[in-house]
């Protein structure tokens, strides 16, 4: 069974050849920028802004990689 709903994808500015690296991702737009802003400053880097994806289902939602700051373990 797959669940689609809209999600919001916080991103920062990279000095990589990529240029944009996803920070985190939220139901609300609001909270994905609050903590988006947060994660950014928190690794010293520039907060870029929102990305809206409609119709996101679990696959999409959890498809940051394993390298991911976000997945690493503590």
């Amino acid at each position: 069974m797959t669940t689609r709903q809209p999600i919001y994808v916080a991103y920062a500015v990279t000095s990589d050849t990529e240029g944009l690296m996803p920070l985190c991702w939220h139901t609300e737009k609001q909270r994905a920028g609050e903590v988006g802003e947060a994660l950014a400053k928190q690794d010293q880097l520039v907060f870029w802004g929102i990305f809206g994806c409609n119709n996101a289902d679990y696959q999409a939602t959890s498809c940051f990689p394993d390298d991911h700051p976000l997945n690493i373990k503590q």
